[in-house]
Order: structure tokens, then C-alpha cells, then sequence
């Protein structure tokens, strides 16, 4: 890929290109959470602002699935946005959960510390929603496995099911929709519902069978599940 290119693509990162809708989808959070996290003077707005009826762009998308994981274990939204805070001021970045790797134990919210020579300094974290001060912990760090990260620490794709399913977000496929293999899961759901199989579909598009279930379940379609004959209008 050209340096043009690739900065081209690097643009698309923060610009809203996702609704509501499918952010809060994609997450798995209602779209009224979403709005109130991203909503204007809020007490703890925890997420970067939002022009009203604006959608959001890929690293807002991001810092949304980290904050959703962030509260699922336990960690308080007023502290997800000191820390927040913190490595904003630090850092400069305007979307720090997206551009910067971490890792949470539940309670404090960390960033890997660089030693001498750019080397990352084992297990030794900054706990930044306690102003800085230093700590030793085991960390969680399944949901930051779905994501993929350039040289510089920013998330570039989110394996948005799981890491065990092929299902991806990444701006540089399919206009950054869900896909696998650069197939929008929506285009499969799409010929499911027109009355194909499974496994015509999965020729049709060169995928497995499986991978073509898994799209099929990530868009709320259980194929398993009896159906009309497909003959049947």
C-alpha cells in the first residue's frame, strides 16, 4: 500500500461513517446509552462529543466497544472518564481507548508504560483514574484480543463477534461494514431471507458453511430455525 493510500484510509478512521443504531447494535448496548454517553454537558460524558444527528466514526465506534466492556466489568463510568481524561491530556489523542492499548482488571483502567529505549516495561501499569500512580496487577485482556492494531497503537479492525468468529469491521473492507472475507454479513442475511440455503450461499461467495452460520446468528438469524418453504410467496 502507498503512503498516499494508506493515509487516505487512516483518514476514514474518524469520520462518521456508523448510526446510532448500528454502533449501539455492534456493542451490544441500547441506542439510548449510547446518545447519554456521548451526550453534551453530561456529568461524566465518557465519550468524545457528538454533533446532534451525527453518526460515528470508527475510533468513536471503538472507544464505544471499550467503554461497554470497561461496564460489563464492573468499572464505574466515573472512572472510565478520569481515565479517559487522563490519557487525553497526556497523550493528545483525541480518541484514546481507539489509539492507545489497553488492559483492565475491573476496577482500575490501565496503559502499558514504555522504559528506557521505548521498551514496555512487564506487567508495571499506570492506573489513570488514580492520577497516575503506579501499580502491579494480572489483567483481563480478552476483549482487546478482538482488536487489531498498527505500529502506532491504534485499532485498525474489530473482530465485532468474538475472536473466534471471522466476522470483521475494518474501514479498508466493505466500506467498513461487517463482513468475512469482504462479504457485508448484511448482504448474506439478505440472500437468507430471499429463501436460499447455507450452503448455496457459501458457494455462491466462496466462504464455509460456517462462517456463512456465523454471519447468519451475528445478524439475528438463527438458520437453524424452521422455515417457510422457500417456494412460497
Amino acid at each position: 500500500m502507498s503512503l498516499h493510500a494508506e493515509q487516505f484510509w487512516k483518514k476514514r478512521l474518524a469520520i462518521p461513517a456508523y448510526r446510532v443504531g448500528e454502533a449501539a447494535s455492534y456493542a451490544r448496548l441500547s441506542p439510548q446509552t449510547v446518545a447519554a454517553w456521548h451526550k453534551k454537558k453530561a456529568k461524566s460524558s465518557v465519550l468524545s462529543e457528538r454533533n446532534k444527528r451525527e453518526g460515528l466514526s470508527f475510533f468513536q465506534l471503538i472507544e464505544l466497544a471499550v467503554v461497554a466492556d470497561m461496564r460489563k466489568l464492573g468499572v464505574k463510568l466515573a472512572d472510565i472518564d478520569l481515565a479517559r481524561k487522563y490519557f487525553k491530556e497526556t497523550t493528545g489523542l483525541m480518541h484514546p481507548f481507539a489509539q492507545l492499548k489497553f488492559k483492565t482488571d475491573g476496577a482500575d483502567i490501565f496503559s502499558d508504560i514504555e522504559g528506557p529505549l521505548g521498551s514496555v516495561i512487564e506487567d508495571k501499569l499506570i492506573a489513570a483514574n488514580h492520577g497516575g500512580q503506579f501499580v502491579w496487577t494480572e489483567m483481563l485482556t480478552s476483549k482487546f484480543d478482538e482488536f487489531n492494531y498498527d505500529e502506532d497503537g491504534s485499532v485498525i479492525a474489530w473482530k465485532v463477534a468474538g475472536v473466534d468468529k471471522d466476522i470483521t469491521i475494518d474501514p479498508k473492507l466493505a466500506f467498513g461494514s461487517p463482513q468475512i472475507s469482504g462479504v457485508k454479513t448484511g448482504v448474506l442475511k439478505s440472500r437468507w431471507i430471499s429463501g436460499e440455503e447455507v450452503d448455496e450461499i457459501a458457494e455462491d461467495f466462496a466462504l464455509s458453511e460456517p462462517q456463512v452460520m456465523d454471519a447468519l446468528l451475528f445478524e439475528g438469524i438463527d438458520p437453524v430455525e424452521p422455515r417457510l418453504s422457500r417456494w412460497i410467496n
